[in-house]
């Protein structure tokens, strides 16, 4: 049993690793939009911010639901394939979270709430964040869509537990607690 526990927390172990490389390529890519990340240049915005609280009025905001997206989609139905990138770029940077949430938190019920709640959570910290250094737009549409990414990962994840159920033989009763318990690494 005692190999299992370390197998189990090694597993843990990688899993947190490549969660934190994932939010410093998130960051990277929301709040530097690519370029190297510079927490300083954050903490100098926010001084700015703190020094100034009326600069807030000269952020770019879209509080409108659906706005972008479809002006974003009436773009991609006249052929402009780089808008896509904002649809599909927004669900797809957050469904890795949907997978890691449940993973790092063990398969528990209620996990698709977890997942949505994090999943907005995160993803308001970012726009909250691009909304008070002026470092881009807080924007409705990329909550809601990224969001939606967070509940996709998590469909991806509890879609292939249900495979992997399948595939070992979830007749047996022994090999469900086990893969229920694996699930929680």
């Amino acid at each position: 049993m005692k190999h299992n526990n370390q197998k189990k927390s090694k597993h843990y172990i990688l899993w947190t690793a490549v969660f934190i490389i994932y939010l410093y390529l998130l960051t990277k890519l929301i709040l530097f939009k690519g370029s190297a990340v510079d927490f300083g240049i954050v903490k100098v915005r926010l001084m700015a911010f703190l020094q100034q609280p009326d600069l807030i009025h000269t952020r770019t905001v879209n509080l409108t639901p659906f706005q972008e997206i479809s002006r974003d989609w009436n773009s991609l139905s006249s052929h402009r394939p780089g808008t896509a990138i904002h649809l599909v770029g927004n669900v797809l940077a957050f469904i890795p979270l949907g997978i890691f949430i449940p993973v790092l938190t063990g398969n528990k019920l209620f996990s698709g709430i977890k997942v949505f709640l994090l999943s907005l959570l995160l993803s308001l910290g970012y726009e909250g964040t691009q909304l008070v250094t002026g470092m881009g737009i807080f924007d409705v549409d990329d909550l809601m869509l990224n969001t939606l990414g967070g509940l996709i990962g998590y469909i991806i994840f509890t879609m292939g537990i249900g495979l992997k159920k399948v595939l070992v033989g979830g007749g047996s009763r022994e090999t469900t607690k086990l893969t229920s318990k694996e699930s929680h690494v």
